[in-house]
């Protein structure tokens, strides 16, 4: 009787095995996938061997690749000539890498994370689904601000996205004073932790209201760490008058850093909203003496029709070399371009600086870089461009990942937490309480969607 009882417990446990075995997805790896594979393999569970990275996410998906992707304009040489070649090579070979994959995902998921054995079912060409979580191995930015090389000048040139004192202002995301109060805290922070001598900053809403709250803020940060000292922070006047449009502005460190004479417009109609996208000012190194003008520009952004906004760049680059000329400057002189172009290296707007003289900076020291990402690709629309005199003084430039890599919800306004579809189970008040959390934690994170440019000189030399 006991030895009746012991084979049926061995036949029960064989047939189990075998269920499960059978249960158990094929394992392919994404070549064998790209090889027919997602026919064949459509409406079944794989479990892909490949590692695969992730390169974006979106409400309820996330984009993932073998490797990170950059956007083809970055690389495609040739386009600025009319030659698409090798951009279309560039943008084929993308779509032939990247891969959509439908599930629920953590919200503190990083771009850079990374995941092996992945098991999902196949919907389609390049698209998988899983109802399970997949277990990534995240990608932690470094809050360390890399090493300026032994640079006496360290710039940081940055896109603050949208930041407008006055609640509600154009193309502003936040939509209450809370929100807003915590904006001006991430950012400062941010700022102040990478502790340059002059920042050159986009998005600021124009006047002076703006500059000065976040100077406020940057100078009370710096007290609270060096109570005996003076704070350093002030800002250049571009405008007295608050208006409810996008312009750039400097911060500097009063210390180290002095402007020389007034700040230039490069718009001849200082009354056109976008007249203080273009500024033109010297300033000087008080350590060394040395002087150098930085032409700060935030040209269109890529919205609407592509080639009217790309013929709307080129015409403001146009303007900016016509106020070089009205202040007589050429490349022979001590010349910064800093900005968020809306361009990426390859294109005619940032072609024509090329053209006329000055050095990419970017592709001379940083080519692997960027500092924006979109829709899984990633690149350099934060650029320094140098006059050959600036560019023998630059020493380093890289992007510090504190903005593009991390995840949504550290931002102040987040608005991917108020999707429904991508929380179903909590209600609105939750999630902007765990947005508040969440943004207040990583404070040096997610202040923008760009991120900011460092760029270190040795005037000295």
């Amino acid at each position: 009787m006991i030895l009746h009882k012991r084979w049926i417990g061995v036949v029960i446990s064989v047939v189990v095995a075998i269920g499960v075995a059978a249960a158990m997805p094929p394992k392919v790896s994404l070549a064998e996938l790209n090889n027919g594979g997602w026919q064949q393999y459509k409406g079944q569970s794989v479990t892909i061997t490949t590692p695969l990275v992730v390169c974006g996410t979106m409400y309820d998906s996330i984009i993932l690749s073998e490797q990170r992707l950059y956007v083809p304009e970055e690389r495609a040489y040739g386009l600025a000539q009319g030659d698409s070649t090798s951009y279309w090579q560039r943008a084929n070979a993308n779509r032939q890498q990247r891969i959509k994959l439908e599930c629920r995902y953590p919200f503190s998921l990083n771009l850079g994370a990374h995941i092996s054995g992945l098991t999902a079912r196949v919907m389609g060409e390049k698209h998988l689904q899983t109802g399970a979580q997949p277990h990534f191995t995240n990608y932690r930015p470094s809050k360390r601000v890399p090493s300026w090389d032994g640079a006496d000048m360290r710039i940081c040139a940055a896109n603050v996205q949208n930041y407008f004192v006055h609640v509600g202002g154009y193309a502003t995301r936040r939509n209450t004073v809370g929100q807003h109060a915590l904006q001006c805290y991430k950012v400062a922070s941010a700022l102040s932790r990478i502790d340059a001598d002059l920042y050159a900053l986009c998005e600021l809403e124009q006047g002076a209201s703006a500059p000065a709250e976040l100077v406020a803020e940057m100078n009370r940060l710096y007290s609270k760490r060096h109570p005996c000292q003076q704070p350093p922070y002030g800002f250049v006047l571009t405008d007295s008058c608050d208006r409810d449009t996008i312009s750039c502005g400097f911060v500097y460190r009063t210390d180290y850093v002095q402007p020389v004479g007034e700040l230039h417009l490069a718009y001849l109609n200082h009354e056109d909203i976008h007249a203080h996208r273009f500024l033109i000012q010297q300033f000087e190194d008080k350590r060394t003496g040395e002087r150098f003008y930085v032409s700060l520009n935030h040209p269109r952004s890529k919205r609407g029709d592509a080639a009217e906004a790309n013929a709307k760049r080129v015409a403001e680059l146009d303007t900016v070399f016509a106020g070089f000329e009205r202040l007589h400057l050429n490349p022979d002189s001590a010349i910064l371009f800093l900005g968020d172009y809306n361009s990426y290296a390859q294109e005619q707007s940032l072609q024509k600086i090329v053209n006329a003289g000055y050095q990419d900076m970017n592709a001379t020291l940083d080519s692997a870089g960027y500092s924006y990402s979109y829709k899984g690709e990633c690149g350099y629309l934060d650029r320094c461009y140098a006059s050959p005199r600036m560019a023998a003084k630059i020493c380093s430039l890289r992007a510090l990942h504190w903005n593009t890599d991390y995840y949504y919800s550290a931002a102040y306004y987040s608005k991917y937490n108020y999707k429904k579809r991508a929380i179903p189970q909590m209600a609105p008040k939750h999630i902007r309480r765990v947005m508040s959390m969440a943004a207040k934690r990583n404070r040096y994170f997610r202040y923008s969607d760009h991120d900011p440019l460092l760029i270190g000189l040795r005037l000295a030399q």
